[in-house]
């Protein structure tokens, strides 16, 4: 099949007869191609051989028939086959209209041409950087969100891996074309590709994994897949997202690629099994964290400063997942860990006004970015959790995790919703709604202070 036929397909036809219209590709990995059709809430996932064409030899039937029997928590965001294709190997699943894959985060030629052609000049915050493709860089973080939409995106992906584990179950094959997103600044998130999910077994099974997001006793053909193997994934996923560069491709990797030994380099093993090829010595867990407390060999040279993008709690969780997690599977921190930590740092960041970047309100007196003094904000808090909110807002929707034990499932679920005034420091429930416990508290916060 001619890439023209892929990008125009002809109508697909399910195992119950309905007929599927091909619109446009979502995603594309190593394993297949997501389709959306013309249906709002359904898309089409193609298996693809090693060669990047349809793998006409996948068992589809087989493999859905072993995930219908997995303990699959109910109401969880996960879209699972729905029905097979019946003449091209294929399967029809269920995703929202306005998703899109965790990969609009970063920064691919599209989007950087885009950026381009839309703005003659870039912004003032962004004129006294001298490289202009970091400064497009940052200019497509802010406009995708900056810091905070990652955060809150990357806490329910988290929160759908925390349910599936307590389960028994593994993901196996997370990585930015595997998660979807909504819009808006708290958008809904699901995971795709349901394929390779199973239980999680003592020994045996197939490990299937992304490159440069598998982990290293995978890689190194070592382990199978794990829920700490998923913990690994999702931890090098959020550092990229948040900090614009990967966990291990510092100093060591990119001397190597001055030096002719770089990613286009032939790969090969060395006497002790791991690849010659330094960026492929990375990606395995052959060298140490870019940012590790104990070994700076291959200290990180690019992307954002940490503490801007990552709060105390969750630069331990990268120390502990790259540092000694790296030879020490056991020691990396459960993913329940990582939920909290990315709820609570979105709910203490706040978007700059003028440069649209966000940032960590408590630690900075101005923004980072751009030098703005803070707006005014409003902090709402609870003995068990506290949120940051814009001065300008009205209207507030509180949600649980302010009130109860934190949830994986119903942790935004709202319990109350307050009427907003910064003038008159005041915060009322909505009419006809029950009134705020005691124990919650609004502090108004001028701008600058």
């Amino acid at each position: 099949m001619s890439d023209s036929e892929l990008r125009v397909p002809k109508p697909l036809v399910d195992e119950y007869g309905n007929v599927h219209h091909i619109a446009d590709e979502l995603a594309r990995g190593g394993q297949g191609v997501v389709y959306r059709t013309k249906d709002a809430d359904l898309a089409v996932k193609q298996p693809l051989d090693a060669s990047g064409q349809p793998d006409k030899n996948a068992n589809l039937r087989e493999r859905f028939q072993r995930i219908r029997l997995l303990p699959i928590p109910q109401r969880i965001p996960v879209s699972l086959p729905l029905a097979i294709l019946r003449d091209k190997p294929g399967y029809v699943m269920r995703l929202l209209n306005d998703m899109k894959p965790f990969t609009v985060f970063e920064l691919d030629g599209r989007s950087k041409k885009k950026l381009e052609d839309e703005r003659q000049a870039l912004p003032q915050w962004l004129t006294k950087i001298p490289d202009k493709d970091l400064a497009l860089r940052l200019l497509h973080y802010a406009s995708t969100g900056s810091t905070r939409r990652r955060l809150r995106a990357l806490a329910k992906c988290a929160a759908i891996l925390a349910r599936l584990h307590s389960a028994g179950l593994v993901y196996g094959d997370l990585s930015p074309n595997n998660a979807f997103l909504g819009e808006g600044d708290t958008p809904d998130v699901w995971l795709i590709d349901a394929d390779n999910m199973r239980l999680e077994l003592s020994s045996g099974g197939v490990s299937v994994y992304t490159p440069g997001y598998g982990a290293p006793e995978v890689v190194q053909g070592r382990d199978q897949s794990r829920p700490r193997t998923d913990c690994w994934a999702f931890a090098v996923m959020t550092f990229k997202l948040l900090a614009l560069c990967h966990p291990f491709i510092g100093n060591k990797v990119l001397q190597a690629e001055d030096e002719g030994g770089g990613w286009d380099a032939e790969s090969q093993l060395s006497g002790d099994g791991a690849p010659t090829n330094m960026e492929d010595r990375a990606y395995a867990g052959y060298l140490p964290f870019v940012d590790d407390e104990d070994d700076d060999a291959n200290q990180g040279v690019g992307g954002l400063p940490r503490a801007l993008v990552a709060t105390e709690g969750l630069r331990r969780l990268f120390q502990e997942t790259f540092g000694a997690g790296r030879e020490l599977p056991h020691r990396r921190p459960p993913i329940a860990f990582w939920t909290l930590e990315l709820a609570r740092a979105a709910d203490l960041s706040l978007d700059c006004p003028v440069c649209g970047m966000s940032h960590f309100v408590d630690e900075h007196a101005q923004c980072p970015y751009c030098g703005a003094t803070h707006s005014a904000f409003i902090r709402v808090k609870t003995p068990r959790w506290e949120i940051l909110i814009p001065g300008s807002a009205t209207a507030f929707l509180l949600p649980k995790r302010l009130f109860y034990p934190f949830s994986f499932e119903h942790h935004d679920d709202t319990v109350y919703e307050a009427v907003l005034n910064f003038a008159a420091k005041t915060a009322v429930p909505v009419r006809g709604t029950q009134p705020f416990p005691d124990n919650l508290s609004f502090e108004f916060v001028e701008g600058g202070k």
